[in-house]
């Protein structure tokens, strides 16, 4: 044997296996596609990030001059933008900001500057973070001109009394019910302007009260301190005989010379709408003089008053106790009339317009300590009659 030839030792030699081969090539050709792909994800993700932050926005309104100092800023919608921020400048000055506004609108509550030179500008943002600025768009707050009154009330009446407004002749008319105060009005009014007196004093709608017995001038101030007077009259209705008032029926005016007539004011006496009773006597128990002597206009009220001093109670048992009890309309002040005051019902009985059922009424004058004065409401004839007879009753109250 030769040197070397058929040793412990053999070289070594290369596989012929070719399916082992082809494994191991596979296996790398996956492991590279792997890797390839990892690095292209990753540059997709790189790419997508820097792309992800919302474009610039266009501004919209407000723009050049506006008329409210409290206006709407409004832009044009950017794809991917989750919210807005808005800020709004007087040169550099940051007057007002808003930040994570969800729609393409924003009102502000400051109130901005007018008369000056101001911008606003927007941007918007996401996850990724914010966008870049929109171009800054100017604008001006016009000075207010606007000075006029365009409605105006008493919501505090029952019911509210609205008064008619004149642009033109800068009046304002109101009409109220009779009976009306008008020194403690409070007025509910609408205005333009920045500020409304009634001479030196500061006028708060439905709060500041005024004396409105003669015409009362509110002044209007605009914003550029130019002013508007509005005169504003209160007429309180008239009342004649025959009107529902005060629990009952208008039955007398009184008129210059009577007693209880003032220049210058309405006062006279009301009638219930109906008879308290058809059939009453006058007295309860014993013949006797009360003191209830009184005939003439405004006396009615003293002698129902002397007639339940001196005949106690029930008062339902005779005509100026039942009078005095009664409460229509919530007033406890009515009475038997006196005769006079009994006449006047019945020279008004038609402007009144009730019916009259009892056709013979008392009055509370006394005429004696057996008889008292008592009225036919079918020809008016007015007579002493004995206290025990039975007539009806109608309560009057003064006003």
């Amino acid at each position: 044997m030769k040197e070397g030839v058929g040793s412990d030792h053999p070289e070594p030699r290369l596989s012929r296996d070719p399916g082992r081969g082809r494994s191991l090539l596979l296996a790398v050709s996956v492991l590279a596609l792997l890797v390839f792909a990892l690095l292209l994800g990753a540059a997709a993700t790189a790419g997508a990030a820097g792309a992800a932050k919302p474009g610039k926005p266009t501004a919209k309104t407000p723009k050049g001059a506006v008329a409210v100092t409290t206006p709407t800023f409004t832009w044009a919608k950017v794809k991917t933008a989750t919210k807005y921020e808005v800020r709004v400048y007087q040169g550099a000055k940051l007057l007002a900001k808003k930040t994570g506004v969800t729609k393409t609108s924003w009102k502000t509550t400051t109130k901005l500057p007018m008369g000056v030179n101001l911008t606003w500008k927007v941007r918007a943002s996401n996850a990724s973070g914010a966008g870049p600025w929109s171009k800054s768009v100017a604008f001006k707050v016009a000075a207010g001109t606007s000075k006029a009154i365009t409605a105006f009330s008493f919501q505090g009446l029952n019911p509210a009394a609205v008064g008619a407004v004149d642009q033109t002749a800068h009046t304002i008319a109101v009409t109220l019910p009779f009976g009306t105060d008008v020194t403690q009005l409070k007025a509910t009014f609408t205005t333009t302007g920045a500020s409304v007196k009634v001479g030196s004093t500061t006028q708060v709608s439905g709060t500041t009260a005024n004396d409105f017995t003669d015409p009362v001038t509110y002044t209007v101030t605009a914003g550029d301190a130019s002013t508007q007077e509005y005169v504003v009259t209160v007429t309180v209705d008239t009342i004649v005989v025959g009107d529902s008032y005060g629990g009952g029926i208008v039955a007398y005016i009184y008129q210059s010379g009577d007693p209880g007539y003032v220049a210058g004011q309405t006062h006279g006496l009301i009638v219930t709408s109906g008879d308290l009773i058809v059939a009453i006597q006058w007295y309860k128990g014993d013949y006797s003089t009360t003191g209830a002597t009184g005939i003439a206009l405004g006396t009615g009220s003293a002698n129902t008053d002397a007639i339940i001093a001196s005949q106690g109670s029930p008062a339902s048992s005779y005509a100026a106790g039942l009078a005095r009890a009664y409460t229509g309309g919530g007033h406890g002040d009515w009475y038997l009339p006196s005769k006079e005051e009994l006449n006047k019902l019945y020279l008004n009985k038609a402007a009144i317009g009730t019916s009259w059922d009892a056709l013979v009424y008392w009055s509370s004058s006394e005429a004696s300590a057996v008889s008292a004065y008592s009225q036919s409401f079918t020809n008016g004839h007015a007579s002493g009659e004995v206290k025990q007879d039975l007539q009806g009753v109608r309560a009057v109250r003064s006003f």
